[in-house]
């Protein structure tokens, strides 16, 4: 029952955080980001709020493009440095923290089970961030992550706060067929 209130609106999770990975004129750089979503899927678009202080801010600001990759809960310490050390203190994430790329796809994180490569369509200011709204050009994902019926079978990162990470359950319930 909800009976308490607080003026925090945000920080009850769970939630997945992606890394939202950017590139541009031999810099590169990944962010964790609590605030994504899809917004779209004809035509399929998504989108990620950035703070504007933020190293991949500008970088997709430049290039114009950025990468949503979503990792199993294995890899939640990446998920979790990606949030904690910034470019803007010359750390190298990927090095860091172990984050290849696909060959040719230097957006997409190799240990994702699941990869969308953006176009930059719009930049909307939301309050402290902008929400960058992309479209989605690629998509890759792992098919050993998913079922026949393309659910999700791989344990996903879910962020519970305070640097706590989960994943589902194993059992499914199926309603309303």
């Amino acid at each position: 029952m909800l009976s308490a209130t607080t003026d925090r609106f945000f920080g009850y999770y769970p939630g997945t955080v992606a890394l939202i990975t950017a590139a541009h004129a031999g810099q590169r750089n990944v962010m964790a980001a609590g605030w994504h979503t899809a917004l779209s899927a004809d035509p399929p678009l998504y989108g990620v709020a950035i703070g504007r202080e933020r190293a991949t801010h500008a970088l997709i600001r430049a290039g114009g493009t950025f990468g949503v990759n979503f990792l199993p809960l294995p890899l939640a310490d990446a998920v979790q440095g990606a949030g904690l050390h910034s470019l803007h203190g010359g750390v190298d994430k990927h090095a860091l923290l172990n984050l290849g790329t696909l060959p040719g796809q230097p957006l997409a994180l190799s240990g994702a089970y699941l990869h969308y490569t953006c176009r930059v369509t719009a930049v909307t200011p939301t309050g402290d961030h902008d929400l960058f709204v992309g479209h989605v050009e690629q998509v890759h994902f792992d098919p050993d992550a998913y079922d026949d019926a393309g659910l999700l079978i791989a344990p996903p990162a879910i962020y519970l706060g305070r640097s706590t990470y989960t994943t589902t359950a194993l059992e499914r319930a199926e309603h309303g067929r």
